[in-house]
């Protein structure tokens, strides 16, 4: 099991397009560097989702 990250926690989120040439979907990745770079921390179909994943990745009150 990895480490736990220190914090601050920091995340991105990455926009990528999944499916075959003209029938696309886009869907948000939340990235981040710890446990190894550009880590995928989790998927998402919509960019609110996305959003609040990042926010709970990075709470400092997170145990």
């Amino acid at each position: 099991m990895p480490d736990k990250p220190p914090y601050p926690r920091e995340a991105r989120i990455v926009t990528v397009e999944k499916g075959t040439p003209g029938q696309t979907v886009t869907w948000y990745q939340l990235r981040a560097d710890h446990p190894k770079p550009d880590a995928l921390i989790g998927e998402y179909p919509n960019a609110q989702e996305a959003m609040d994943a990042k926010k709970r990745y990075e709470d400092p009150d997170k145990t």
